[in-house]
């Protein structure tokens, strides 16, 4: 990594040094897992450890689990194949999701970025949905949703329930039969896994969706030889974000109030979610009369890696749609920025951006409003 101070873990995390150990061992070697012959057996038992690893993140059977490229993959197998069929999704989604059908039904949300689960309740009533698709935890804002609530009422109701679990994985705890999940979603590169691998995590309703087609890979649910080095990685990912949730959630909260605390004493300042439950790593805010822009340009300037929301739009800085849906007005959603911890962030790092923050502050204090 460049000498960038690195606050941007929602969008990419840097490679855990464990994962990377567990790559390099495998990655000179021929494996194909398809192949019958020993050097295949052998990349098929690598597969199957990564597979049980998967499984006992999200607490759910090994059989279950079907790798794929990402989550982005995941989530389009599953809306791609209840399309011809009504889909509720939250207005806070990400574009993975929103824009994986043009027909999505979305779910309002209260000001805090929560569904509303009157309003919910009453759109399933009318429009009687085939899936239900409500992220765990919002990858701008870091808030929760109540996933048992929504996938309960998603049943009542005859649906199907998806979740994608991107910014949860390491998190907090992922249990697909307590929360009633019936598909899950998953990256490895959210949390110290390799970039290009993820799963999709399947309930026990019976069904498989199915995007590609071609040879017979994990079980005929997803065509493609396996990326045997990345599952690899993204098992002992898996294994370390189980083992370390609870240290993560410690160390990354306190950073999480140092910022916060300090951050409100600035004027014109707002931050996202804060009173309701929020991943420990994740703070949004906006300050009336700065654009994300201009600020995203500054920080990068001062060495400092932030963002203003989802880095999945080819670079381009835009108003945040998941703001918007909570309400917040064109100014505010044009200027939000991000800042995300993780497994290497320092309380020097959160020093030095307050450190830059207060100079930007300074510098551009008269374009500021209440």
């Amino acid at each position: 990594m460049s000498d960038q101070i690195y606050l941007d873990y929602n969008a990419t995390c840097p490679l855990k040094p464990e994962v990377f150990d567990a790559m390099t061992a495998i990655m000179q070697e021929p494996h194909n897992a398809s192949s019958v012959h020993q050097t295949g057996r052998a990349a098929n038992m690598l597969v199957e450890k990564a597979r049980e690893q998967i499984a006992a993140l999200a607490n759910a059977p090994t059989n279950q689990v079907i790798f794929n490229s990402g989550a982005t993959e995941g989530n389009n197998t599953v809306i791609q194949h209840f399309k011809d069929e009504p889909i509720l999704v939250s207005a806070t989604e990400h574009d993975a999701v929103l824009k994986a059908d043009d027909d999505l039904i979305h779910i309002p949300v209260d000001e805090n970025g929560l569904v509303k689960l009157d309003e919910f309740e009453a759109l399933l009533k009318q429009h009687k949905p085939a899936l239900v698709s409500v992220m765990m935890v919002n990858n701008e804002s870091g808030v929760i949703q109540p996933i048992a609530e929504i996938s309960a009422l998603t049943h009542k109701h005859g649906a199907l329930f998806h979740c994608d679990a991107v910014q949860a994985a390491g998190r907090i705890e992922i249990d697909m039969p307590a929360l009633g999940i019936d598909f899950l979603t998953l990256s490895a590169h959210k949390f110290g896994g390799p970039q290009g691998v993820g799963a999709l995590v399947l309930g026990l309703c019976g069904v498989t969706p199915t995007l590609l087609q071609g040879g017979g890979q994990e079980k005929s649910a997803r065509a493609g030889t396996e990326n045997v080095a990345g599952i690899v990685g993204f098992g002992k990912a898996a294994e370390l974000a189980k083992a370390n949730i609870d240290a993560f959630t410690s160390r990354t909260r306190a950073f999480q109030e140092k910022l916060e605390e300090t951050l409100k004493a600035f004027q014109g300042i707002h931050i996202y979610g804060q009173d309701v439950n929020r991943a420990a790593n994740t703070t949004l805010f906006s300050i009336n009369g700065l654009s994300s822009e201009t600020l995203l340009m500054a920080f990068d300037l001062d060495g400092i890696a932030v963002s203003n929301g989802s880095a999945c739009s080819s670079g381009k800085v835009e108003p945040s749609h998941v703001l918007k849906a909570m309400g917040a007005s064109d100014e505010a959603a044009s200027g939000a920025i991000r800042i995300s911890t993780g497994w290497k962030t320092e309380d020097a790092d959160i020093e030095a951006f307050l450190k830059v923050w207060h100079k930007l502050y300074e510098r551009m204090k008269d374009k500021i409003h209440a």
